[in-house]
């Protein structure tokens, strides 16, 4: 916006009632309109209109400082003003000079920063009083003190300037001196969100989703996230309000699609949100389901009446239901849907069937999610069918690499049983041992992994390629994964504050598992652990709230965040429930017209309160409200029968009460 010249007759300071002609130099060469205006402690006062004069006389009443403001406009203009100029005028008389100078520890700013001022001045005692100049307004930021320096946090971009007024203690005027200095408040580098995404592998249903964004800012600077999730009906729920945190965890409840809203800003910037981004993002009930096997525990041809065990191997779902449809040249079988996943079928006719298998979750409505079949034989040779009893492993669990495994297979059935193993790590087949007549087998693995041991079994003169076999599944690792067997802590009906409470972790391979400790009061981080070799955690609580420690063990060669998480919650009160509430009287014989004071006593408690009902007629009265006075006086009017009901709780209990007594009188 152009600015116009503008000048005063006479230089700041002036005395009151000076009179001071404004001048307009007007070098734009356009014929325009002035509004003259005078801003004195915030306040704007128009002197004179618009008007074609290009000087006006002002005669200031007060001492202070004013700011003086012309507004210019074209004739026809639609426009409130096109050209403004503004001075700033002191009026009051100046005796001597007692500022000497001001001091700022930095001319330039970024929004948030403190700004210091320091005044010098040439003598002691003197009062000071601050202002800051805001859109082109003085506003007062500390009035008059003997403090010589001030700390300031700058919220606006752009000049500033901070003017000190000094006088003398005793002195009468508004002020003896001033001075004031300029600053700069240069814009904030602008927060950019550079990614925004989902940490978890699989989005279901009453499970933990994880989300993170990052951004593009200056790195010396805080900002601030808040997450929004939006359903599919538009509904907005706050995940998480402004912090510094930039991973946000929930457990969605109910599945559907979802979008995730995140707004940025600088802790310091004065827009709602500096950038935002969304995320569409579907959550399902359960993973899908696959069929992995689908099985037999004994090989075809089988002979009419022997029983065969269907076996399915799944993944996926949440609560599996299986069908099993034995279809046959005369017969057909149904189980319909089960929660078993085994089937014992009995043939009863000779020929060739075809085995399905259909898999659904509870919550489907379709016929089937997952389907499989087979081809099973059954004929009329007599001959007992080849079984496999049980695969018996020495190891059953936490099994490390370059460890023996020693396997042992009880089978029956046949003439002379052959025994054979393949060996697979991660889907891939390592190792295969031939048929012989040993059931034992030893095998050492090198590499952790997935490991699958399928057994075959088969009579010496069997044409087959086995009769029965079944799949053993070992998972090897380099290390011992951490497991926490059991966490001891006291278990109280009442824990308190003050109350030392320690948590002692029962782990496996203890020498090896190291720990962490999350420490949550009321769903607020207030510590974390590094990992480390205790396996016992105390604390003791300040206040009162749900105390929440998560615990986390890892093997000291994982490198994974955690092998095993357990979690305790343990509630926190500030005193004992307030119990044995009693009611006692000094009088033993109650009269008309004569005091009765009733005490209150009562076991347990923090600062007890106490809330006084009298019942007189037939109606109960509140008489006294809640406070620490655990007595009330009361006098009856009338021969009657009356109850005095108290309730007490501790102060901070937010229940109605916690205890209650009542104590019954007849006044004669």
């Amino acid at each position: 916006m152009n600015e116009l010249a503008m000048s005063c007759d006479v230089k700041s300071p002036q005395e009151k009632k000076t009179k001071i002609i404004i001048n307009i130099n007007n070098n734009l060469k356009e014929k325009l309109l002035y509004k003259y205006m005078v801003g004195y402690n915030g306040i704007w006062n128009t002197i004179k209109d618009f008007t074609e004069k290009e000087e006006i006389e002002w005669a200031p009443m007060q001492d202070g400082k004013y700011v003086l403001m012309v507004q210019a406009k074209k004739p026809d203009s639609s426009k409130s003003f096109d050209y403004v100029s503004r001075m700033d005028y002191v009026i009051g008389k100046v005796e001597e000079k007692l500022i000497s100078n001001i001091y700022i520890d930095k001319d330039k700013l970024v929004l948030g920063d403190k700004l210091t001022i320091t005044v010098d001045t040439i003598k002691f005692p003197l009062m000071f009083r601050y202002w800051i100049k805001i859109d082109n307004q003085w506003e007062m930021i500390k009035d008059y003190s003997v403090d010589n320096m001030l700390s300031w946090v700058v919220k606006t971009e752009g000049k500033g300037e901070i003017l000190v007024e000094c006088k003398n203690i005793d002195s009468k005027n508004d002020f003896d001196d001033f001075k004031n200095v300029g600053f700069q408040v240069i814009p904030l580098k602008e927060v950019k969100i550079t990614d925004f995404k989902c940490l978890t592998s699989e989005l279901l249903e009453n499970s933990e989703l994880v989300f993170q964004v990052n951004s593009e800012h200056d790195k010396d600077r805080t900002i601030l996230y808040k997450f929004f999730k939006v359903n599919s009906n538009r509904e907005v729920e706050c995940v998480q309000n402004y912090s510094t945190q930039k991973i946000v965890s929930y457990v969605e409840a109910k599945s559907g699609d979802y979008k995730l809203l995140c707004m940025a800003k600088d802790m310091y910037s004065i827009n709602k949100f500096d950038d935002r981004a969304v995320l569409n993002f579907s959550v399902k009930k359960y993973s899908q389901i696959y069929i992995k096997n689908f099985t037999t525990d004994i090989n075809y041809p089988q002979l009419c009446g022997t029983k065969v065990t269907l076996m399915a191997d799944t993944i996926g779902g949440r609560e599996l239901l299986y069908r099993y449809i034995i279809q046959g040249s005369y017969s057909r079988e149904d189980s319909g849907y089960t929660i078993c996943n085994s089937y014992v079928w009995e043939s009863k006719m000779a020929g060739n069937y075809t085995i399905t298998l259909m898999v659904k979750d509870k919550s489907f409505s379709g016929d089937y999610e997952a389907i499989e079949h087979l081809d099973y034989i059954i004929d009329e040779k007599s001959r007992e069918p080849v079984k496999i009893q049980s695969v018996i492993l020495d190891k059953n669990k936490g099994i490390l690499k370059n460890q023996n495994i020693n396997v042992k297979v009880n089978a029956s059935g046949g003439v002379e049983l052959r025994y054979s193993f393949i060996i697979k790590r991660n889907g891939t087949e390592i190792k295969t041992m031939k048929y012989n007549k040993n059931s034992f087998m030893r095998f050492i693995p090198e590499e952790n992994g997935n490991y699958e041991l399928e057994v075959r079994v088969r009579d010496k003169y069997s044409d087959r390629e086995y009769d029965c076999h079944s799949i053993v599944k070992i998972d090897v690792f380099d290390y011992m994964p951490a497991v926490i067997d059991y966490i001891l802590y006291p278990v109280r009906e009442y824990h308190l504050v003050g109350e030392r409470v320690v948590i002692n972790c029962i782990t496996q391979d203890t020498k090896n598992v190291i720990m962490k400790y999350i420490l949550s009061i009321n769903n607020r981080k207030v510590e974390e652990t590094e990992f480390v070799t205790g396996k016992s955690y105390a604390f003791v609580p300040k206040y009162s709230g749900i105390y929440k420690v998560e615990i986390l063990a890892r093997n000291i060669k994982s490198s994974k965040k955690f092998d095993c998480k357990r979690e305790v919650a343990i509630e926190i009160n500030e005193a004992l429930p307030v119990t044995n509430t009693r009611i006692t009287c000094d009088n033993a014989n109650f009269f008309c017209n004569e005091p009765v004071i009733f005490t209150v006593h009562s076991e347990g408690g923090k600062d007890v309160v106490y809330e006084f009902y009298i019942m007189e007629k037939g109606d109960w009265n509140l008489v006294q409200g809640y406070s620490k006075k655990n007595y009330y006086t009361f006098i009856p009017f009338h021969k009657d029968e009356y109850k005095v009901l108290v309730l007490c709780k501790s102060q901070y209990n937010k229940d109605f009460y916690e205890d209650y007594n009542i104590f019954l009188f007849k006044a004669q």
